[in-house]
Parts: structure tokens; C-alpha cells; sequence
């Protein structure tokens, strides 16, 4: 029989009993009261009990994920100890981690990096702790858009495409400081979400310029970590490209897909890595290659 796009795992397959776990942690969070989030602290004349750096309350989507790391919840929100100074002397505002167990911290990105950036960069520097960035994909998302004058559902549609690994790569510029480091790695979860937004945006269906509601875990698709140089030529270096012979950022982006900004800030970082050396120039254009293993 053959094999459609329909039955094609994701990436990094998990097992059934990680995909039952998910479920069942999900379906827990999804009963859960909701509370809107509070603001973060900054004033650092606040008590020691006071986390400065750190969300109070979440959505169901980041406390689905924090408790499939850890069902434990003594290790969420855990106040980072003995924080080291830097080299010239100063240390950062009290650090308040997602899960931290023993000396691993994890933390779920469900946007952007550039926020974490800072966090991560206090974290290398004035711990010796490992760090995992985690950060949930939707691999299949339903999307059910509501009336905001009556709370009824208007419509419900599964959005096109499949998510893939290599669809993080614009976001990897905000810590590529830090791939390679081994006490750093990226772990994507693949998810199937259910996501819900009010149709009360400027346009005439209400859908431009419109706020979501809530968005929440069903199910685990797929569960990648990415951590040496090797996890990222797996999916970042197209096995199309020839070892030795240079090609340019034109040819990498045609043979991964990866276009824009994040070509060349992906080049550059598997350059960083030593998974691709850059080659003679090209007119005014940077050539790279892959060396002989």
C-alpha cells in the first residue's frame, strides 16, 4: 500500500506511551480554571519571596507542556539558587525557571526567541546548570474562530501544511550564540491544537487584526531535541547538496526550502558548528561547503 501524507509520522516519532502521557496531561489542563495572566514583577526592592523574572499565572498550552517535562510540580517555577557573579562583578535579578530539576533548567517558549534571549544568556552565565529551550509547534491545528457578541463558534477549519523541524529556522538567529554550547539544546514538541480566536478584528468577517482567545494540546505528533552539531546537520543540511563542492546561499535555499534572512543565518550557524566551511567567493557572493567527514 502505498504511503500518503496523511499517515507519514513527524519528526521524531514518539512512542505510545509518551503520546497516552501527553493526552492524559492535556485533558487534566484543559479542565483546569483559567486565570489571565498577571504581570511580572520588577521593582528589586521586592521581597525575597517575590519572583522578579517570571509569568504568575499561564495559558493551557504552556502548563500542558511544563507538566509533560515534569508532573512534579515542586520543579515549576523554581527561584534559580546560587547565582554566580560575572566577570565584572554583577549579578542578574533573581531568575524564577519553568521546570528546573536538579541542576537542568527548562524553558517553554510558545512564541518568538528574542524574549528568552536574555534569560538564556543570564542562565550560561551565571549558573552552571544545563538549559533546554522547549518549544511546542503546531504540527496539525484546528483553528475555531467565535461570535464575540454571542460566544458561538462561527466556523471550524484544519489549517493546510505540516510543520517540519527546518520551520524554526528564522527563530534560531536569537540563540545562536548558544548552539553548540553543551550544556544547551532546543526540543521541539510537534502538537496537535485546538486554537480559538474572537472575530472582532477591523476587517468584515472580523478576522484581520483579531484576538486569540485560547489555544490548547490535544495530542503529541512528534518530540525532536536538538543539542550537537550532527542534530542540526540532520535537519538544517540538505542531502541533495554534494560534499565538496561549494554552493552558494541561492543553492541552499532552493535545496532546503529555507528562504529569507534565516538562509543566511542558518549557513552561518552550521559554518559556527563546523558542519559547513565557507568557500572562495563568487563574484561578491559567499560560497560554502561541506567538508569531507
Amino acid at each position: 500500500m502505498p504511503t500518503t501524507k496523511k499517515n507519514i509520522p513527524f519528526e521524531g516519532d514518539p512512542s505510545l506511551a509518551d503520546t497516552l502521557r501527553f493526552e492524559r496531561i492535556a485533558a487534566e489542563c484543559l479542565t483546569m480554571p483559567y486565570n489571565p495572566p498577571k504581570k511580572r514583577k520588577s521593582n528589586p526592592e521586592a521581597s525575597a519571596d517575590t519572583p522578579i523574572i517570571g509569568m504568575l499565572a499561564e495559558k493551557k498550552l504552556h502548563a500542558t507542556v511544563k507538566r509533560y517535562i515534569s508532573e512534579d510540580i515542586t520543579t515549576h517555577e523554581r527561584t534559580v539558587p546560587d547565582l554566580q557573579a560575572g566577570e565584572t562583578g554583577e549579578r542578574p535579578l533573581r531568575m524564577v525557571a519553568d521546570v528546573m530539576i536538579d541542576h537542568h533548567i527548562y524553558e517553554v517558549q510558545t512564541g518568538g526567541f528574542f524574549p528568552l534571549r536574555k534569560k538564556i544568556q543570564a542562565y550560561m552565565t551565571h549558573t552552571a546548570c544545563s538549559v533546554t529551550v522547549v518549544h511546542p509547534m503546531a504540527g496539525i491545528r484546528y483553528l475555531s474562530w467565535i461570535n464575540p457578541e454571542d460566544g458561538s463558534i462561527i466556523s471550524r477549519k484544519k489549517s493546510p501544511g505540516r510543520k517540519r523541524v527546518k520551520d524554526i529556522a528564522k527563530e534560531l538567529y536569537w540563540i545562536s550564540e548558544f548552539v553548540g554550547n553543551p550544556r544547551f539544546s532546543l526540543r521541539i514538541l510537534f502538537l496537535e491544537i485546538e486554537e480559538y480566536r474572537m472575530a472582532d478584528g477591523w476587517s468584515r468577517d472580523g478576522k484581520r487584526g483579531s484576538n486569540r482567545y485560547e489555544r490548547f494540546a490535544t495530542t503529541l505528533l512528534g518530540d525532536v531535541t536538538l543539542k550537537t552539531a550532527q542534530d542540526y546537520a540532520t535537519y538544517f543540511l540538505p542531502p541533495s547538496l554534494p560534499i565538496g563542492v561549494p554552493f552558494s546561499a541561492a543553492d541552499y535555499a532552493k535545496a532546503s526550502g529555507i528562504r529569507g534572512r534565516a538562509t543566511y543565518s542558518v549557513l552561518h550557524l552550521l559554518v559556527g558548528l563546523g558542519v559547513l566551511r565557507e568557500a572562495e567567493k563568487e563574484g561578491r557572493a559567499q560560497r560554502f561547503v561541506i567538508p569531507p567527514q
